[in-house]
Parts: structure tokens; sequence; C-alpha cells
């Protein structure tokens, strides 16, 4: 792994940070979706070419990634485009698609999906609104592009992730002090 996919993965972390401070939500869900989201981008880290790092000028600032993640986050029921983000914060389109790129490691465009998959995911799990509704909610047209956007990225339908996901108890985890209590030998 070079310097630049270290890089990427740290950008990886930070917007994962930033995420779960903005939305106050620091939930046992949003650390495996990290752990998943790095664990790929390790696994395509083999493949991928060398570069230097971007210097920090040619990144977002941490006020604006936070600015794109609650402008996103407000508005994920509504068509984005680069355009509508990249006003938000008050930049050029190109130079955001650029810089937003060099920061977090992906473009705009697949995290306003991966924003939409996650909202999808929590309305599914704990809520008993149609597919349709939640089509809506995420800002997809129809239940029809909902779905084939779901099982794209999460492998499975809507309708089946809700099965699996109601058939699962609850997680619970032992307090952090148990945690602290020796292991026998």
């Amino acid at each position: 792994m070079n310097i630049v996919q270290v890089e990427q993965a740290l950008g990886m972390f930070r917007t994962y940070l930033v995420e779960c401070a903005a939305e106050q939500d620091w939930s046992e869900h949003r650390w495996s979706e990290l752990v998943d989201a790095v664990r790929e981008r390790f696994r395509r880290a083999g493949n991928a070419p060398t570069y230097a790092p971007a210097p920090p000028e040619q990144r977002l600032t941490r006020d604006m990634l936070r600015r794109v993640v609650l402008f996103v986050n407000d508005n994920i029921d509504s068509k984005l485009t680069w355009d509508d983000i990249a006003d938000a914060i008050g930049m050029d389109r190109y130079v955001f698609g650029r810089r937003f790129r060099l920061t977090t490691g992906i473009t705009p465009h697949r995290y306003v999906i991966r924003c939409r998959i996650r909202k999808a995911k929590k309305l599914l799990a704990h809520g008993r609104s149609s597919l349709a509704d939640i089509a809506l909610d995420i800002g997809c047209s129809c239940q029809s592009h909902f779905t084939t956007l779901f099982r794209d990225h999460v492998g499975t339908t809507p309708g089946e992730f809700r099965r699996r996901t109601a058939d699962r108890a609850p997680v619970t985890y032992p307090p952090r002090s148990a945690a602290l209590v020796a292991v026998p030998g």
C-alpha cells in the first residue's frame, strides 16, 4: 500500500467521523459500515496505480467537509447534483469534485449514493414504511429504481434486507468494564 492509498483510507475515516459528529450517530452499525468500507479500500489497493499525495491546499477543509455532509443529509430526499453541493459550499463544481475525491477517496456521486443506501437500511430495519415511500425518502424517483440501486450496492433486494434484519435479534454488548475483567488462563 502506498502513501496515496493510506491518505485515501484516512480520508474515509475523516468523512465517517464528520458524518457521525454531524448526525450525532455513534452506533455500532456505523462502525461496522466503516470497517466494511476500509476493507474494500484495502482490497482494491493492490491494483491501484501509484501517485504522489495531493497537498493539503488541494483538499476540502474540515469545515467544508462538514458543510457537505450536512447539506447532503438535509437534502438526501431530492435529486442532488455536484452543482448543488458545490453551490452550497461556494465552490466551482469541478474544483469541488476534485477536492472531494482527494479528501475522501470517493466521488461526490458515490458519497450521495452511500448516504442514500445507509438511510434506506435504517428505514428498512427500523420502520414500517412501504418500499415506495422509502424510495421517495431517499431521493429515488420510484420503487423500481430504488430496488435496482439497493441490489447493486448491497447485494440483495430491499424486501429481503428487511426480512433478514427483522429476523435478527438486537445485538447487545457487555459494558466496557466487563471487558477489563481478566481472562481466565
